[in-house]
């Protein structure tokens, strides 16, 4: 994982300071050895997709905070035009959404109705072909397209990995915490292409 976040084996659901939203960069995704079938074989091309919702501390995130009942079939199909991959959903649900305090419905309500506000810079909807640029133009453009987010911008080497959004517990966008900030250890990034 490129940022350093802590986990913190004492999550209890719902006891936390704010979330972060993060938006996988899917060609980034794609061009690794494991990769999902739906998200990556299909006649759908995807940019951005929701890589999930994760309750924050200040520093450090909870982890797995309760053994809640799984995802309903229903939810799972919702999130498919955003997270293209169930095996993801259910994740994100076991590792993250049990220590929001939600049930598995509004947790991935939220996510929908979330996204829903978010535009994603022209530039960077769907391009056919790899954009070379920053993090720090990448981060201009969305703030650009999104006034008052607070985000930071996630690389694997020089390829744009993921893009993370801060919200407070009612989904107005805040501050990140400390652990949450750029990291892309090369002036150079390129977003690999959608096809």
């Amino acid at each position: 994982m490129a940022l350093s976040f802590a986990a913190c084996a004492d999550g209890e659901p719902g006891k936390f300071d704010y979330y972060v939203l993060t938006l996988s960069w899917s060609p980034e995704h794609c061009a690794e050895a494991k990769r999902d079938r739906l998200q990556c074989g299909g006649q759908r091309h995807y940019g951005f997709v929701v890589h999930g919702l994760w309750p924050q501390y200040e520093r450090g995130y909870p982890d797995s905070c309760s053994a809640a009942s799984g995802v309903p079939e229903a939810v799972v199909q919702d999130m498919l035009p955003l997270m293209p991959s169930e095996k993801l959903i259910r994740h994100e649900w076991e590792k993250h959404g049990t220590c929001s305090g939600k049930k598995p419905g509004d947790y991935f309500g939220m996510i929908r109705s979330t996204v829903r506000t978010i535009r994603i810079p022209d530039a960077f909807s769907n391009p056919g072909y790899p954009i070379d640029t920053t993090a720090a133009k990448i981060r201009r453009a969305f703030l650009d397209s999104n006034p008052g987010l607070e985000l930071a911008v996630a690389c694997k080497g020089k390829y744009l990995q993921e893009v993370r959004l801060c919200y407070d517990k009612a989904m107005h966008p805040r501050a990140c915490g400390r652990d949450v900030r750029n990291h892309c250890p090369s002036s150079l990034v390129i977003m690999r292409p959608v096809r």
